[in-house]
């Protein structure tokens, strides 16, 4: 995974669309003021090998779990909490704001072989 928690992080991104996308997405936070990783949050880019549960290790973000309650993708009373899920073609962004200041985590899941095929599914299941 590439946790991404500002602007001059995207160099670790080998994907040129990718990268394109994370740094018009960096420019439109930071056009008021500059990028600050603890106002603003952080971006994930997962890579194939990854797990909800190193995600949840490595940055304390479940990504197949409730924000609100303990249902986890695939319970009955699970309902996923992000402020919005878009498919960009050869990729997921999933947004979860997680405070009142606008504090967010943006999970940018690639459509790759050997990404988790249930963050997939929860992505190709509610996706916009």
């Amino acid at each position: 995974m590439i946790i991404l928690r500002s602007p001059h992080d995207l160099q670790r991104v080998t994907s040129p669309a990718l990268q394109l996308f994370l740094r018009q997405r960096f420019r439109a936070i930071c056009e008021p003021e500059p990028y600050d990783p603890d106002e603003h949050g952080f971006f994930i880019v997962l890579e194939p090998g990854d797990t909800s549960e190193n995600i949840e290790s490595a940055t304390g973000y479940a990504p197949m779990k409730s924000l609100f309650s303990d249902a986890h993708y695939g319970d009955p009373e699970f309902m996923p909490d992000f402020e919005y899920l878009e498919g960009h073609g050869e990729f997921f962004e999933a947004v979860y704001i997680l405070n009142d200041g606008g504090f967010a985590v943006v999970l940018i899941v690639p459509k790759l072989q050997g990404i988790d095929e249930a963050i997939l599914a929860l992505r190709t299941e509610f996706a916009e």
